[in-house]
C-alpha cells in the first residue's frame, strides 16, 4: 500500500508539473513580420512574441512607453570611429560593441525585433530608422519598425506603462554583415563624377543651399556636388504623430525631386541619422535594393578640405 501511495504520489506531482504554464519569452522564429513597417494593431497583438526596442534621446526610468518596451538609449546607437587614419563621430559601430548593446536589451539572434520611437517629428523618428539599418547591416532581417510609434499607440490609448522593462541579458552575435547597404566615402567619391548614382541630400533646403547653420561637426556649408534635395520630413505625414506616406505617394514626390525611386541612390545628411530615414524608405518601403547609406555623410566627407562642397545652388 506504501509503495502504491508512493508511486500515485509521483505521478500527481508529474502531472502538476506538466500544467504548469510555460515560461514565455520574446523571441519566437514562427512569427512572420508584415514588412519593414508594422501597424499598431499588429503589433498589440503580437507583444508577447517580440522584443520591443524603444530608441529614445532623452531617458528617464519614469518615462512613459509601451508596455514591455525596452529603452534603448540614443547616444549609446552610434560610436566614435578611426576611419583611413580620421577620427570620426556619431558612426556605425564595431561588431563587439553592436553585439553588446543588443545583449544588453535582450536580444538573441531568433529575436523578431520591433523598433519604436517618440515619432512626434522627423528627428525622432529616423532615430528608429538609424537602429534599424544597423540590425539590417549586422545581419539581423527579423525586424520592422512601429509606424507611428509611440505617439500613435498613446493617442490610441493603448497599453502603457513607466516601468522598466524587466528582461534576460541577450545572446546575440553577428553572424554576417550586409556590406550592399553601406557606403563609405570612397564610394561617394566616385558617386560624384557617376552619372548612374544618385546623391540624395535628406537634409532641410536651407542645410543643402548653406544658408543656414551647419553642424559643429561638419566643416563646410552646402551639399556633396551633384546631390539632389530630399528632407526625409516630406516623407512623414503632417501632424503630431509621424506615420509615413503610402508608397504610390512617396515615388511621386521623389520623382517631382527629380530623383529616379529605382536608380541606384547614396543617401546622407549630416552624421548619417536623418539619412538612415530615406535610406528606409527607399530600399525597405519601396524596395530598391540599390539604395545605401553613407555612414559618415558631410562630417566625414568635409573632414577633408580638399573635398568639394556646392553652396547656392539646387541641382
Amino acid at each position: 500500500m506504501k509503495y502504491k501511495n508512493f508511486i500515485r504520489g509521483i505521478s500527481l506531482t508529474l502531472i502538476s508539473l506538466m500544467l504548469l504554464p510555460l515560461p514565455t519569452t520574446a523571441s519566437t522564429t514562427t512569427l512572420d513580420l508584415p514588412g519593414p513597417l508594422v501597424e499598431t494593431e499588429w503589433l498589440e497583438s503580437n507583444l508577447p512574441n517580440v522584443v520591443l526596442l524603444d530608441v529614445r534621446k532623452k531617458v528617464n526610468k519614469d518615462s512613459k512607453r509601451i508596455s514591455g518596451a525596452i529603452i534603448v538609449p540614443w547616444k549609446k546607437v552610434r560610436a566614435k570611429k578611426k576611419e583611413n587614419g580620421v577620427d570620426l563621430i556619431k558612426m556605425l559601430p564595431e561588431k563587439h560593441a553592436f553585439e553588446d548593446l543588443m545583449q544588453s536589451v535582450g536580444v538573441n539572434n531568433d529575436s523578431v525585433i520591433v523598433v519604436t520611437s517618440e515619432s512626434t517629428n522627423a528627428d525622432n523618428t529616423f532615430f528608429g530608422t538609424r537602429l534599424y539599418w544597423q540590425l539590417k547591416y549586422f545581419g539581423h532581417d527579423n525586424v520592422s519598425l512601429l509606424n507611428g510609434g509611440n505617439a500613435k499607440w498613446f493617442k490610441e490609448k493603448r497599453t502603457s506603462s513607466s516601468k522598466n522593462t524587466r528582461h534576460d541579458k541577450g545572446v546575440f552575435k553577428v553572424s554576417k554583415v550586409n556590406k550592399d547597404i553601406l557606403a563609405t566615402t570612397k564610394d561617394v567619391e566616385k558617386a560624384v563624377n557617376d552619372k548612374n548614382t544618385t546623391l540624395i541630400d535628406t537634409r532641410s533646403e536651407d542645410m543643402y543651399l548653406g544658408l543656414f547653420y551647419k553642424k559643429t561637426y561638419v566643416y563646410g556649408s552646402g551639399h556633396i556636388p551633384g546631390a539632389k534635395s530630399a528632407d526625409g520630413d516630406i516623407f512623414l505625414k503632417y501632424g503630431k504623430v509621424k506615420t509615413f506616406h503610402a508608397p504610390e505617394k512617396i515615388k511621386t514626390a521623389l520623382m517631382a525631386k527629380g530623383i529616379d525611386p529605382e536608380s541606384k541612390s547614396i543617401v546622407y545628411c549630416n552624421s548619417g541619422h536623418l539619412g538612415s530615414g530615406v535610406w528606409f524608405i527607399e530600399h525597405e518601403i519601396l524596395g530598391n535594393m540599390n539604395a545605401s547609406l553613407y555612414d559618415g555623410s558631410m562630417h566625414a566627407w568635409t573632414k577633408d578640405s580638399d573635398r568639394p562642397v556646392i553652396s547656392m545652388k539646387m541641382e
